[in-house]
């Protein structure tokens, strides 16, 4: 997540009335994200330059829109061009398939439009951010192990370079 700014959601739903509802959802519960919302895919394509930290996107996105591109198009190019972005997908179709394909593709989670849908994008976006925690926190460690290693090879060099040139030495 960027450290200088609020971490951002895209919410992506044809769905007027879903997508104001979850967009409303979403800031209740993570009031420190930046949240903005689309109707169509394409619209989430033109503000990738933002960088979201997390995607909610819908699989099917052309019930108003019959030439819209599918939330498996909008998540192959999201990849591509963010490959850090975490997504979510959001679909009200329950076959394991379509949710094994996603995750193929590099979707983070895969959530059913269901009874549970709520408490299961809580529960994604918490499991995204321990994610991208751990990273962080596995980022910091081989930084710290990088600088252990360079001061334990200047400390060898500076111990060869005395047993070398001890009898220049003053003391």
């Amino acid at each position: 997540m960027k450290t200088s700014e609020k971490p951002l959601i895209f919410i992506v739903d044809d769905d007027k009335s879903f997508l104001k509802t979850i967009e409303l959802y979403v800031k209740q519960f993570f009031q420190n994200y930046k949240v903005f919302t689309f109707l169509t895919g394409e619209e989430c394509l033109q503000s990738l330059n933002l960088k979201p930290d997390i995607v909610l996107l819908d699989y099917i996105l052309n019930a108003n829109y019959p030439d819209a591109m599918n939330g498996l198009k909008i998540l192959n190019t999201i990849k591509k061009t963010n490959p850090e972005t975490a997504i979510i997908m959001l679909s009200g179709q329950d076959r394991v398939g379509v949710a094994v394909d996603t995750m193929k593709h590099g979707a983070f989670d895969y959530i059913v439009k269901d009874d549970h849908l709520f408490y299961n994008v809580q529960n994604a976006i918490k499991n995204v951010r321990h994610a991208l925690d751990l990273k962080k926190d596995k980022d910091r460690y081989k930084l710290k192990m990088q600088l252990l290693l360079a001061l334990l090879v200047a400390l060898v060099g500076i111990l060869v370079y005395m047993t070398i040139f001890r009898r220049y030495l003053l003391f």
